[in-house]
């Protein structure tokens, strides 16, 4: 009966301060976490709109295999299909990141991307493919 009543006493004791003393900043740490998830969400939905009077996305076809027959160099969403303006990263609909074939050698590639990782060009669009 001794040992029972040392074990529930060191229980109490030891790891009980413990559990008091690392509970604030356990507590601390998620609220933390859940602000930075609320400010980075922020952040990823004040890019979606590129600009206020931007054009319309328009919708690209789809082929019979049900893949999306996107032009190289123009940024389109993967999921619904909608073609963006050159400079877009997210979509408006449905907030995914957007897909661009790269204007050199037609890899699919994130349009946030800043150079194409199969050939290594960095006007991965077509509008900055002309420019140059």
């Amino acid at each position: 009966m001794d040992a029972i009543r040392h074990a529930i006493e060191w229980i109490s004791t030891g790891v009980g301060g413990l559990a008091a003393t690392l509970f604030p900043f356990a507590m601390a740490g998620l609220v933390a976490l859940y602000l930075l998830w609320l400010v980075i969400g922020y952040l990823r939905v004040s890019q979606v709109g590129i600009a206020s009077a931007a054009a319309p996305a328009l919708r690209l076809t789809r082929a019979p295999d049900g893949a999306i027959e996107a032009p190289r160099g123009v940024p389109y969403c993967p999921v619904d299909g909608l073609q963006y303006p050159a400079g877009a990263r997210f979509c408006r609909a449905d907030e995914s990141d957007l897909m661009v074939s790269c204007a050199n050698c037609s890899t699919i590639i994130r349009a946030a991307d800043e150079s194409c990782y199969h050939c290594g060009t960095r006007d991965t669009t077509i509008e900055a493919a002309h420019s140059a």
